[in-house]
Parts: structure tokens; C-alpha cells; sequence
């Protein structure tokens, strides 16, 4: 007969049981994380950074256009008094030259706040106040007006690239091209309008400017 030496010792295992739909499950998050929308934010800032060059470069480069302008009227003068031997063409060119100078610049000139306004109660909200302001100003008047002109401008430019449309004067010089340039700045100005929306809007709601 074999003494049994003392009792056994019953092992108690404190590890739960494995549930095998749980390895495969995926958590489950009430809310998107802080990083997740920093990184959103990030990205987002990165686009709008590049309309901004957009409608700056666009606007920089037609800039030089008046001293071409400069020229030609410089040449006028002098053919006209000096030489009595005025162009057909100076003036037209000038025209449509300055033409594609203004109305290029107005995507960057919204960039940098310096449309004209008459600004009485705006400059002295709160940054928060002039956030809301711009957000729903954004919406009922500038989208509606840029949404319309940019619209016809390039249905009507592309019209008159169809036709070759030429200006109504003795040299007849050719006018689509102009009114490519007006239809491209609409386009600049609508995608800079949307930029500051989104920019109004993120500081409203996070308090954050990109």
C-alpha cells in the first residue's frame, strides 16, 4: 500500500477564456481620434496652400503685362506727334492687354483681404465673430456671384474659341483668347472664395487657422 502524502495541489487558472470571434473582431471607437483630424486638417491646409499659389502666381505674372502696356503707349505717342504716323492696333492691344491684367488678380487679391469694402463694424468683432460673418456671407452672396460668372464666362469663352471670335474693328484682332483669361480668373476667384470659407470655418469650429 502506497501512503499518500498529503492532499494535491488544485491549480486554479486566473487566465480568462478566448472567445475566437473576438481575434477577428474589429474595436469599436465612439468618436474619431485627435490625430486622425489633425492629420485631415494637415492635408486639407496643404491644398488650399496651393490655390493660394495658384491665384498668386497667376496674378504676379499678368502684373508685368503694364509695362508692356507702358510700352505701346509710349510708341503711340511718339508716332502720333513725332512722326504723325499713328497705329491702327496700339490702342486695341492696350486694351485687351489691360483687360487680362485687372481681372486676373482677383483671386490673389481676395487672398490677401485687400478687395475694397467699407468696413465699419467688421474690424472690431472678435476673430470668432468675423469667422461666423464670412461663413454665412460666403454662402448667400459671394458663391451665388462667383458660382454665376464663372458659369457664363466659360460657356461664353468657350463660344468664342469655337468661333474665333474676333474683336469688331479694322485690325480685328482675335478676342478668345481674353476671354479664356476671364474664365480661368472666375475660376481662380471661385476656388480662392472656397478657400477662405473652409479656413473661416475651421476656426469657427476648432478655433485653429491654416
Amino acid at each position: 500500500m502506497i501512503p499518500i502524502r498529503g492532499n494535491p495541489i488544485t491549480r486554479v487558472s486566473t487566465r480568462l477564456p478566448v472567445n475566437p470571434v473576438a481575434l477577428f473582431s474589429t474595436p469599436r471607437t465612439t468618436s474619431l481620434e485627435p490625430g486622425c483630424c489633425t492629420t485631415m486638417i494637415n492635408k486639407l491646409a496643404k491644398v488650399l496652400r496651393v490655390v493660394d499659389l495658384l491665384g498668386e502666381y497667376a496674378g504676379k505674372t499678368f502684373s508685368y503685362l503694364v509695362l508692356v502696356i507702358i510700352a505701346l503707349e509710349t510708341i503711340e505717342v511718339f508716332r502720333r506727334y513725332v512722326l504723325s504716323s499713328p497705329t491702327t492696333w496700339s490702342w486695341e492691344l492696350s486694351t485687351l492687354l489691360y483687360g487680362a491684367h485687372f481681372i486676373i488678380g482677383g483671386a490673389w487679391v481676395l487672398k490677401e483681404g485687400m478687395h475694397v469694402r467699407t468696413d465699419i463694424i467688421y474690424a472690431r468683432l472678435s476673430p470668432k465673430t468675423q469667422a461666423l460673418i464670412d461663413v454665412i456671407l460666403y454662402l448667400v452672396t459671394f458663391f451665388i456671384f462667383a458660382g454665376v460668372l464663372t458659369w457664363t464666362t466659360v460657356s461664353k469663352a468657350i463660344y468664342s474659341w469655337t468661333i474665333k471670335e474676333t474683336t469688331y474693328t479694322l485690325w480685328a484682332p482675335p478676342l478668345y483668347p481674353l476671354k479664356m483669361v476671364i474664365a480661368i480668373s472666375f475660376i481662380l476667384l471661385l476656388l480662392q472664395g472656397l478657400a477662405q470659407w473652409l479656413r473661416s470655418l475651421i476656426f469657427l469650429v476648432k478655433g485653429e487657422k491654416i
